[in-house]
C-alpha cells in the first residue's frame, strides 16, 4: 500500500530541527501535527546520531496532543497509554514521554514491531486502543560516512530497507550547519534551504553533484534518512478522530563539502 501519508507530504511538508552540534538531537515536526485538521495525535519518534567516538546516540520517545475542534483548545483525556506505559500530560496538557539511557534495551527492541496505543476518553467506554508500526532501525546505514565528502564524486548511502514499510519510501535530508560552517568561513551564508529526497526503501541511493551543489564548498552539512508510518481511529463516545504517526531516522554528525 503506498497510499500519501498526511506526516510527509502537504504544505509544510517534512521540517527537520537541527542543533548546531558536533552530534545533533534530529527531532522532526511532522507536517501531520502541524495541520490544523489534526486536532489529536499521537506521535512515536525514534532517532539516532552516529558517533564515531561514542556508541550510537539513540532517542525514543512519545509526544501528543489532543485539541477541541470547536475552540482549538488544548483538552485532556482521561488516559494515555503506550504499550501499557502510562503517558500523563505536562503543565501545558501536552503529553510527552522519553525512554532513558537506563530503558535503552526496552527502546530499540520497539522498532520494527506494533506498539499498542490505548486512549481513554470521557469515560471508561470511550476507548479505543490501535497498534502503530515503528519502521525498523536504520543503521547500520551510515556507519562508514567519512568526514568529508567530495561533491564531483558525490556519495553512496546505504540503509537497512523494511519491507513492513506500508509507505514503501524513505526521505533523505541534507541540512546545513549555519554556525559551524559560518565559524570555519564567516563568508558562508546565514542559511540554506534542506535539500529533501524521496526515494525507494530499497536501502541504497547515490547522492549526486545535483544534490550536493547546493551547498558551497567547505561547507557543513549533515545527513538524515528516515521513514514514517500514519494511520488512525475513532474514539467510540465522543466521536474524536485520532491521528498515530511513527518515524524512525538516522542522522549523521557534521560532514565537511569538498570540491
Amino acid at each position: 500500500m503506498h497510499k500519501r501519508l498526511l506526516l510527509l507530504f502537504g504544505a509544510g511538508c517534512l521540517i527537520s530541527c537541527h542543533k548546531d552540534a558536533s552530534n545533533p538531537v534530529n527531532q522532526w515536526t511532522w507536517f501531520g501535527t502541524q495541520n490544523s485538521a489534526v486536532y489529536n495525535y499521537v506521535l512515536i519518534n525514534a532517532s539516532q546520531v552516529l558517533s564515531k567516538r561514542d556508541s550510537e546516540e539513540l532517542h525514543v520517545g512519545v509526544s501528543a496532543a489532543f485539541i477541541d475542534s470547536n475552540n482549538n483548545q488544548i483538552t485532556f483525556v482521561r488516559a494515555l497509554s503506550v504499550n501499557d506505559q502510562i503517558i500523563q500530560p505536562g503543565q501545558d496538557s501536552m503529553y510527552n514521554y522519553n525512554y532513558g539511557s537506563d530503558q535503552f534495551s526496552k527502546s530499540s527492541q520497539l522498532f520494527g514491531t506494533k506498539i499498542l496505543v490505548s486512549i481513554n476518553g470521557i469515560d471508561e467506554a470511550d476507548t479505543v486502543s490501535s497498534t502503530v508500526y515503528l519502521p525498523k532501525q536504520l543503521s547500520p546505514s551510515l556507519e562508514d560516512y567519512p568526514d568529508t565528502v567530495s561533491m564531483t564524486r558525490g556519495l553512496a548511502l546505504q540503509w537497512v530497507p523494511d519491507p513492513d514499510n506500508t509507505w514503501g519510501n524513505v526521505v533523505i535530508q541534507l541540512f546545513y550547519y549555519s554556525a559551524l560552517s559560518r565559524k570555519a568561513d564567516s563568508t558562508m551564508p546565514e542559511k540554506i534551504s534542506t535539500v529533501n529526497i524521496t526515494v525507494p526503501d530499497n536501502g541504497r541511493y547515490y547522492l549526486s553533484y545535483s544534490h550536493l551543489s547546493a551547498f558551497p564548498q567547505n561547507a557543513y552539512i549533515g545527513i538524515t534518512i528516515a521513514r514514517g508510518t500514519q494511520n488512525e481511529a475513532i474514539l467510540p463516545l465522543s466521536h474524536k478522530r485520532v491521528y498515530y504517526f511513527s518515524s524512525a531516522s538516522v542522522s549523521t554528525p557534521p560532514v565537511r563539502i569538498k570540491p
